[in-house]
């Protein structure tokens, strides 16, 4: 059934006060809208109409109404208006995320940080995906000190690192790296197997000076760097905001809550494959039923036209949805062009 457009107003008027109050919303209270110019028993009426209908529930006989999962479904879908960033928020997340950072670890780890500081939810981001890449170059970086750099560059211009404890001049290391990549430099991770590690280790045997169990060190340290690319990570920021909000405030479910954070085969699930655009999911909509009180808000971050990852917000249901999702796409469009002038770099 389609809702009038005065249903519509005082429907997005209950959950826009319900947002910032978490108490149930009575007529009383949605009279003094001065939008609305209606009575405080015409709205009661509608109310119920909106109840019948199964936007609305009245948690108590004697209390006001609160939305239920489809009339924030209709909240978000039709009603909730555009939330434009300030500009402070804007410098400083342009500020912080223009910062130069090559580790992609902690490109995201940065993105998570912000997330939930815009937003002031949990924020769940994970890293990209990469098993299906071709591998374009792999470098070692002497550090000195007994300490060098493995670098994995992904055709898609992601850059994967790990460190290893080797003496190797920098000499020796450039040298390594020109034997390495010029046999990995083409294959995808899924591609490389022992047997190409074993051939790397004869041919660099023969041509740079590195004591056996410092390169077989290293050589190890490779594959497992490689091998990981297919590995999704997963970065949790701010979990503990939950108990902040009063629909956490039974210690049972704040429990729950927190354990499924906890849990990253969950979260991985939860975040699942990229999808068109912004997603948002309410209450019963998710599959896991420890997040019925809640609501998942995620975007794609990508790489070019390709989607690598996804970071997402999680919040009670009454969440602010504009601000969510506009704090997500503007993090989201800066993490896409930090990884765009990786992949442009590693080009050249």
């Amino acid at each position: 059934m389609d809702l009038s457009q005065r249903k519509q107003k005082i429907l997005k008027a209950i959950i826009d006060e319900y947002i910032g109050t978490a108490e149930p919303v009575g007529s009383r209270a949605i009279s003094k809208k001065d939008d609305l110019d209606l009575s405080s028993a015409t709205i009661r009426n509608e109310m119920a109409d909106l109840e019948e209908m199964g936007y609305l529930i009245q948690p108590h006989t004697s209390a006001g109404r609160i939305p239920t999962d489809s009339g924030y479904r209709f909240y978000v879908n039709s009603l909730m208006k555009r939330y434009n960033m300030s500009v402070e928020a804007l410098e400083k997340l342009n500020m912080i995320m223009a910062e130069r950072v090559n580790h992609l670890e902690l490109i995201i780890k940065k993105a998570s940080l912000i997330a939930s500081t815009l937003t002031e939810y949990t924020t769940v981001v994970t890293s990209p995906k990469l098993n299906g890449s071709v591998i374009k170059k792999l470098e070692l970086v002497n550090l000195g000190h007994g300490s060098v750099i493995i670098l994995v560059v992904t055709g898609t211009g992601i850059v994967k690192n790990q460190s290893v404890s080797a003496e190797l001049t920098d000499k020796q290391a450039a040298e390594l790296s020109k034997i390495i990549s010029g046999r990995i430099s083409g294959i995808t991770a899924d591609e490389l197997t022992f047997d190409i590690i074993k051939d790397i280790e004869k041919a660099a045997a023969k041509k740079v000076n590195i004591p056996p169990k410092v390169l077989i060190n290293i050589l190890n340290f490779v594959y497992e760097t490689i091998d990981s690319l297919d590995e999704t990570e997963i970065y949790v920021n701010n979990a503990k905001s939950i108990l902040s909000y009063p629909e956490f405030s039974d210690t049972k479910k704040a429990r729950e809550m927190l354990e499924f954070l906890e849990n990253k085969e969950n979260l991985v699930k939860l975040i699942g494959a990229p999808k068109d655009s912004v997603d948002v999911k309410i209450g019963a909509e998710n599959e896991f039923s420890e997040l019925e009180n809640s609501s998942l808000v995620t975007v794609n971050y990508k790489v070019g036209d390709k989607v690598v990852g996804r970071i997402g917000v999680i919040g009670p249901k009454r969440m602010n949805y504009a601000k969510v999702i506009a704090s997500l796409d503007c993090i989201s469009n800066q993490i896409d062009k930090i990884l765009g002038e990786m992949y442009r770099e590693s080009e050249e």
